[in-house]
């Protein structure tokens, strides 16, 4: 079993979550998912830009029945410039919002070209200029493309799995980014994040997560598992209890409960 290692760093104050055995998560994750990556098919930076911009409320999975077919016809920056948008809007349509999706490549494609002599930049602030780029798109390149772990890729499965673990209590992606960064080793940014997001899809799903077969679960503050509930049961029976008593009290006297069929 996994030592606890380092908890959560930084002050404690009101807002902070308690802490948790962050060393023991990432070592939990490694072994769990030691291949964990960007499932999104690409061979350059280029196609890894589309695809992350097409799985936009959409799947890596149907993104990557797209993308070959996108890329044989427009293959590079410069050639998606030129992409008619009637054209390109049909390409992406199955990805879900197709419209904006088809503005967003090539909004990109043309500021690549414009700015960058049609490649992808190295950096964080010149790829969120980037249209329909932000900045978990921009953690993805850097980190998969680039090897530069300059954040923590924020998803929906990081955000939600990062709130279950306890890491942090925030909803918006930039502060929960902030969160983990202040939390996580920066060697851990981008494998913590990669893994997280297999592990969302594999194990702690959003309507029943599989708990019972879940390596973090003996550490996950909202993990189901048995024992947990147990345990404060006595305090919550503590807590029913208070103010009740016998003879004549103020206020009416509670009808007993109906059972409902």
């Amino acid at each position: 079993m996994a030592r606890p290692g380092n908890t959560t760093r930084g002050a404690k104050s009101p807002s902070s979550p308690p802490a948790v055995p962050v060393d023991a998560i990432c070592e939990r994750l490694g072994a769990r998912w030691p291949d964990a990556r960007c499932e999104l098919d690409h061979t350059n930076a280029f196609e890894l830009l589309c695809a992350t911009i097409l799985a936009a409320q959409s799947t890596d999975r149907l993104v990557n029945t797209v993308t070959p077919a996108l890329f044989k016809h427009w293959p590079d920056a410069r050639a998606l410039a030129a992409a008619p948008q009637d054209e390109l809007e049909h390409a992406v349509h199955s990805t879900g919002f197709f419209r904006m999706k088809a503005r967003h490549l090539l909004g990109m494609a043309r500021a690549l070209v414009e700015r960058h002599d049609g490649e992808v930049p190295a950096d964080m602030d010149a790829l969120c200029a980037l249209p329909g780029v932000a900045r978990k798109t921009a953690n993805v390149i850097l980190g998969t493309v680039f090897g530069k772990d300059e954040g923590v890729v924020v998803d929906t499965h990081v955000a939600r799995l990062s709130q279950r673990l306890g890491l942090t209590r925030e909803t918006d992606p930039a502060k929960i980014e902030k969160d983990l960064m202040a939390r996580l080793p920066k060697e851990q940014w981008r494998p913590f994040a990669d893994r997280l997001i297999w592990h969302g899809r594999r194990v702690c799903f959003a309507k029943q997560p599989a708990c019972g077969l879940c390596d973090l679960a003996p550490m996950c503050p909202s993990a189901d598992v048995p024992g947990r509930v147990a345990e404060a049961a006595p305090e919550e029976k503590k807590g029913k209890g208070k103010g009740k008593g016998k003879g004549k009290g103020k206020g009416k006297a509670k009808k007993p409960a109906v059972k409902k069929r």
